[in-house]
């Protein structure tokens, strides 16, 4: 009886031994998976490693398959890998798979400090590269297998993403182009239509579309504005009839913001969005905004069109330490204030000194205390193409300034320059926006637009409707936003 008793006893604890090995050895190895990438089969066998890295080496392209083969920290073979980023290997003590997790920590330990700044940034071009398809899943859960002829491949980010040199061959376009086609209104997309016309004359994007092309060498596998736009373009260039932008319009929300198709909306929020969406676009070839390194994200071709800097510069009125900010601009919206009936007394305001006193005083790092100061806002690099709002729209349903604000068909840029450009900051007029409305309304009204074409003409666009113009009448407009081309 008492033996019995002992081997149902000694059978319970071997059960529950078992059971608690397997439950520690779980969860020993799903805690070094967080880790290190492991084959399920833990088969740490050369042959397979060999497999593993020969199938990475023939999917990566030079120097970057060599980070494949060899720890980064002890330069030993090993196929265990940060699973953040899985661009970084890690030596493995033991040829046991569970303990050699372990043991390999204290190589990661020691790196995690350093690799931790760039793991997030390694880790989208991984997944640039690699991806798991399901014919793989079946054998291992955690083996990780590079794409094939599918995979998409990112240019690479470390350099200048669109040559300068290029983007003056578009600049300099030669080409007499081709006559405005009207747009038709599809509900309240009168916004829309001025800007797209806008954007259709601006010399180096409309080359660079018609000419090279952006939909070859997109990387988005949903909608994208640059694609839909190429089409567009090529649609406008040989069409006699006004057309409708519906494909544009339909997808509104994907630019950004609460913008939506059938609501009246603001042209200058609409313009911003389109810019940045392409700019977005333009990274994307290289792997994206959080890839790309920021000191080249201002090469790109809409860059190189739009971009600009500003400069914010405060001098402190005690020791008179100077601090200097620089900003991206892509705009410049200008404030109309007093008596400023020119854009440029306008942009004589925007530059002008201000003085931060009282309630608004400068936090001096020299002096270590708030102090009186003087702020200077100026244009450090002058954009290719300068697009210029003029903000006429206040707070309130009848809060739209419609006070005349003259502007030249030539403006010279260089007294707004924190420092010269070698002569080259005069700018010539290319398209106007106007916004049209009734009891000084801001909240509904009518845009219509004026475009300068290839050849120089002058063209009145209201929507579907287009007539030729000249320059007077252009200049006489009560103008929202002005288009300038150096």
């Amino acid at each position: 009886m008492h033996v019995a008793a002992d081997l149902n006893w000694f059978l319970q604890f071997i059960v529950l031994a078992s059971v608690g090995f397997f439950c520690l050895l779980y969860l020993v190895r799903n805690t070094a998976s967080r880790y290190f990438v492991v084959d399920s089969s833990f088969d740490s066998s050369a042959a397979d490693y060999s497999s593993l890295d020969r199938r990475k080496r023939d999917t990566m392209a030079g120097g970057a398959a060599e980070g494949f083969d060899s720890c980064v920290v002890c330069g030993n073979l090993t196929k265990k890998q940060c699973a953040g980023c899985k661009m970084v290997k890690y030596w493995v003590l033991f040829s046991c798979s569970v303990i050699s997790e372990i043991g390999s920590l204290s190589c990661q330990k020691s790196h995690w400090s350093e690799h931790k700044l760039r793991c997030e940034e390694m880790k989208s071009l991984y997944k640039a590269n690699y991806t798991m398809p399901k014919s793989n899943l079946r054998g291992k859960k955690a083996s990780v297998a590079p794409l094939d002829r599918s995979s998409k491949i990112y240019k690479p980010s470390n350099k200048i993403l669109f040559p300068y040199e290029e983007f003056l061959e578009f600049f300099t376009w030669g080409k007499p182009g081709y006559p405005p086609c009207g747009l038709l209104n599809c509900g309240n997309s009168c916004f829309a239509n001025v800007v797209l016309q806008c954007l259709a004359y601006t010399r180096p994007l409309v080359a660079y579309l018609l000419e090279k092309g952006h939909r070859r060498e997109c990387q988005r596998d949903d909608w994208c504005f640059l694609c839909e736009f190429q089409l567009h373009m090529e649609r406008a260039s040989r069409s006699d009839n006004p057309f409708s932008p519906m494909n544009i319009l339909s997808r509104l929300p994907n630019l950004g913001g609460n913008l939506g198709y059938g609501k009246q909306e603001d042209a200058h929020e609409f313009m911003r969005f389109a810019i940045d969406t392409m700019q977005s676009v333009c990274l994307d070839e290289f792997g994206g905004e959080k890839v790309v390194h920021p000191s080249y994200q201002g090469t790109t071709l809409v860059q190189h069109i739009f971009g600009g800097r500003l400069r914010s510069q405060v001098i402190c009125g005690e020791c008179n330490n100077v601090s200097n900010q620089f900003e991206n601009m892509m705009d410049l919206t200008v404030e109309i204030h007093g008596d400023a009936g020119s854009l440029e007394e306008c942009l004589d305001q925007f530059t002008a000194k201000e003085q931060l006193h009282g309630d608004n005083m400068y936090k001096c790092d020299g002096c270590n205390a708030y102090v009186m100061a003087w702020k200077h806002l100026t244009v450090h690099r002058a954009p290719n193409i300068l697009t210029i709002a003029l903000k006429r729209f206040q707070s309130g349903r009848f809060g739209k300034l419609n006070k005349r604000v003259t502007f030249p068909e030539t403006l010279d840029l260089s007294p707004y320059m924190s420092e010269l450009e070698d002569g080259n900051d005069t700018y010539k007029l290319y398209a106007v926006i106007v916004h049209v409305d009734m009891l000084n309304a801001s909240y509904f009204g009518h845009y219509i637009c004026y475009i300068k074409d290839f050849r120089g003409s002058w063209y009145r666009i209201d929507d579907c409707r287009v007539a030729s113009v000249d320059l007077d009448e252009v200049l006489s407009q009560g103008a929202y936003m002005l288009l300038y081309s150096r």
